[in-house]
């Protein structure tokens, strides 16, 4: 028992020399008798760890404290107390869990810890309506302003692929919401190509982690992010709803679909993105729904074209044959009209060449008069000779010859030689002879 200072006085208070067990029993006395034997506190846990022998120790500050280190107030929730919070955590829906970054209001009895001379609070109860409450002012606010700046839908203007083949996975590596939304991906028999990206879902560190994540998936050249978690408590689930990732979401170039939760569950980060689906499954689901009746289509749209083209080269085949035919037809008359005119071509020719032969013929027989009327062989058979001087020109005149001259004459059927003894040039016509 705490010992009693009232009734000394102040002096004898501050003169008094205290034991340092004394001391921290008297305070924890005086914390007692001014607080009573339950207080009520609110806070933000920062830490929360249970030790091997099921005591649980959580750091409580608070959250509105502006610059410099906040104030905190450690809790101690002894084993034999966790039963009794755990029956009111299931009575409030399993809706709020102890985990760092909830606001709590806590109920239990003040004192010193002697051992670490720090204040301390026995936790005794909760009030899961103070958090569920709080966490529903926080999303009204963030939602009140993201709607406000028009970002709500600014995500979902962002085309999704019609194939989205290629897709960043952003979730806890390893958890069950990780291996569902791989194992329905795989289930679809759709050549995806799965960037798997780690972040931490729940926790104070979950909603930088998850916006780093994101911003890496934008540089990673992928058609679509699959921001998927499994179900748990509202204050699980309470970095969905933290608004610097809502506003990365939206921000973003690349279509969001989410998958967060289990059927009932719904946060802010559903709210701005592309699209979202109750659970990692349903979003796989999606993707996968979405590019097998694309590759649907696409293998409809082949087989139309391939049966097109075999219809219009059957159709071609067709006229193809009808044009032949009709060539055929065509080349036939026009050859039979040629031939028509080819032999009425070649009548004419040769009529023409026949005239022109005849003319020729008669042209020649003319010229072959007159040849034979100047041949010397002619004029030789009638009589005539030719008479050559030594130098073998023919003699025309007699006073070109001189006395002793050796003439040749020839004759129809030879030749003559003779020796000139003299001339003569008076003139005289003959009929036949020699001159």
């Amino acid at each position: 028992m705490a010992p009693d200072p009232t009734p000394e006085s102040d002096g004898e208070l501050a003169g008094r020399s205290w034991s340092v067990a004394d001391l921290h029993a008297a305070i924890s006395g005086v914390l007692d008798e001014v607080f009573g034997s339950e207080v009520w506190v609110e806070g933000e846990i920062t830490k929360v760890f249970t030790s091997k022998l099921g005591h649980t120790y959580i750091t409580l500050s608070d959250p509105d404290t502006t610059g410099g280190q906040p104030p905190i107030l450690e809790v101690t929730l002894w084993k034999y107390q966790r039963a009794d919070i755990q029956q009111r955590l299931r009575e409030a829906g399993g809706a709020v869990e102890l985990a760092e970054g909830v606001r709590v209001r806590l109920a239990g009895s003040l004192g010193t810890y002697a051992v670490r001379s720090q204040l301390q609070l026995k936790m005794t109860d909760l009030d899961p309506a103070f958090t569920l409450g709080v966490l529903g002012q926080e999303r009204a606010r963030v939602l009140e302003a993201l709607k406000q700046e028009g970002l709500l839908g600014r995500n979902a203007g962002v085309p999704l692929a019609v194939l989205p083949l290629r897709v960043a996975l952003i979730t806890s590596v390893g958890s069950a919401a990780h291996a569902d939304a791989l194992h329905e991906l795989e289930r679809w028999q759709v050549p995806f190509t799965v960037l798997q990206l780690h972040s931490s879902t729940q926790g104070q560190a979950a909603p930088p982690e998850l916006i780093a994540a994101l911003r890496t998936a934008a540089d990673l050249d992928v058609d679509v992010v699959l921001l998927v978690r499994g179900g748990g408590a509202a204050t699980d689930l309470a970095a969905f709803d933290d608004e610097q990732l809502a506003r990365t979401i939206a921000g973003l170039s690349v279509p969001v679909v989410t998958g967060i939760g289990h059927e009932v569950d719904h946060s802010i980060a559903d709210d701005v993105a592309h699209t979202t689906r109750k659970t990692p499954t349903a979003a796989a689901a999606f993707l996968g729904e979405r590019a097998a009746d694309a590759l649907a289509r696409f293998d409809d749209l082949a087989a139309a074209i391939v049966g097109t083209a075999l219809d219009r080269l059957d159709s071609s085949d067709r006229r193809l044959h009808r044009a032949s035919q009709r060539l055929a037809v065509c080349s036939e008359r026009a050859l039979t009209v040629a031939e028509g005119r080819t032999a009425e071509s070649w009548r004419r020719v040769t009529q023409g060449v026949r005239r022109r032969l005849e003319r020729t013929d008669e042209r020649l027989r003319s010229l072959e008069s007159r040849r034979m009327a100047v041949d010397p062989a002619v004029a030789l058979a009638r009589g005539w000779s030719i008479t050559r001087a030594p130098d073998g020109s023919v003699v025309r005149d007699p006073s070109v010859l001189g006395v002793g001259d050796e003439l040749v004459t020839t004759v129809a059927v030879g030749t003559i030689r003779s020796t000139v003894s003299g001339t003569d040039t008076t003139s005289t016509t003959t009929t036949g002879g020699t001159t």
